[in-house]
Parts: C-alpha cells; structure tokens; sequence
C-alpha cells in the first residue's frame, strides 16, 4: 500500500511538472497584438522567438535581444504567443521587459528549502518501503530518496520561479504607476504655471486698460478747458 502511494506521489509530481510548462497558446495572425510574446513557426520549418513590436497586414516586425527581424506573412505556418500580462493602464508587459528585472532570489530560496524537505520526506517514505522489503532494502531507500528529493526541489523551484516572475510583473506595474504620477503631476504643474500666466497677463491686460481710460479721460478734460 506504501509502495502504491509513493508511486502515485511520483507520477502525480512528475504530470505538474509536465502540465506546468504547456502555457502557450495558439492564435491567428490577426489575433497578435504589439508587445506580445510570440514564438513565429515559419513555412520553411524555422522557429522564431521574441516580442512583437508592430504588426502589419503584409508582415510582423519581431524584436530580439540582438536584432530586429521583419517576417512576411506569407512565410508565416503558426504563432503562439505567452498569455499576455497588463499593467493597471491596460498597457501590455513583455516577456523580454519581465526577463529584465526578474531575479532569481525566490528560486533558489525555494530550491534550498524545498529540497531539505523533499529529502526528509522521501527518506522517512523510503525508510517505510525498504522495511516492508528487506530484500531490497537499501535500494528502495536511495531510490525513493533520490526520486523524491529531486522532484520535490524541482517543484519547490518552479514555484520559486513563479513568485519571482509575479514580483517581476508587480515592479514593473509599480514603476509604471510612479511613473504616470509623475507625468501627471508635472502636467499639472505646468497646467498651474500656465494658468498663472494667463492669470498675470489678463492683471496687466486690465491695468492698461485702466490706465487708457484714465488717460483718455484727462484728455477729455484737457479739451473742454
């Protein structure tokens, strides 16, 4: 019954790992969107990555690290973009903007802990097979061990992974944030400014006027004498 469990345990581990990195989706030429993430396969068998920067209706410009890429649509077999990421304006967030400030922190934190508790568990789980089997008792033991503390680390970093691309995305939509306050209050500053002009200009407009009508009326005066 041990045995049944720990095999359950395993495969069922192993099918989230699996299912985890089957997160692209596949759309139509026209469904692309400015600033999605996008893996291109190509007539000729070619496979292309990067972020769109502009889609055309005769073609599909394609940033990478280190160059610009513009591909015909005719040339074009399948697309599948990565879900696409907004932040609080609407605006989309790139993969390549999330891959540059992401961190590693929370992966390996997550690794060193996971894996210290992954071995704990598949010892004590293995200590429980190889007693019910002493003919095979040491290789039940390093077999469920080795098996346990390794998909145990892996899942334990993918979720560190995770955590580390969330905190990517919220700094990004953080920095985004900051930065509309800032335009907006400098727009306002300068709305303020401008306002103070018009203000200052319609006070010197009214003086003059004032001192016209007074000079105006002097020399009415001067004339009747």
């Amino acid at each position: 019954m041990v045995r049944k469990t720990a095999v359950f345990i395993c495969v069922a581990a192993g099918l989230m790992v699996i299912g985890g990195c089957a997160h692209w989706q596949k759309v139509t030429y026209s469904d692309v969107k400015p600033e999605n993430t996008a893996r291109i396969l190509l007539v000729s068998g070619e496979a292309v990555q990067g972020t769109v920067k502009k889609i055309e209706p005769h073609q599909i410009i394609v940033q990478q690290p280190d160059k610009i890429l513009r591909i015909s649509k005719t040339s074009v077999n399948s697309i599948k973009i990565a879900p696409p990421v907004y932040d609080d304006f609407g605006r989309c967030i790139s993969e390549q903007e999330i891959k540059s400030v992401k961190t590693n922190k929370n992966a390996v934190i997550y690794g060193i802990g996971g894996g210290a508790l992954s071995f704990g568990s598949s010892f004590f789980l293995g200590s429980m097979l190889a007693g019910e089997d002493t003919s095979k008792s040491s290789t039940t033991l390093l077999g469920t061990t080795a098996a346990g503390t390794g998909i145990g680390t892996l899942l334990f970093v993918r979720a560190g992974m995770a955590k580390d691309r969330n905190d990517a995305i919220e700094k990004i939509r953080e920095t985004r944030r900051e930065k509309s306050l800032k335009k907006n209050n400098e727009d306002t500053s300068e709305q303020k400014n401008l306002q103070k002009m018009i203000e200052s200009e319609k006070a010197r407009q009214e003086k003059l006027q004032k001192e016209r009508e007074e000079l105006l009326k002097k020399l009415q005066q001067k004339k009747k004498k």
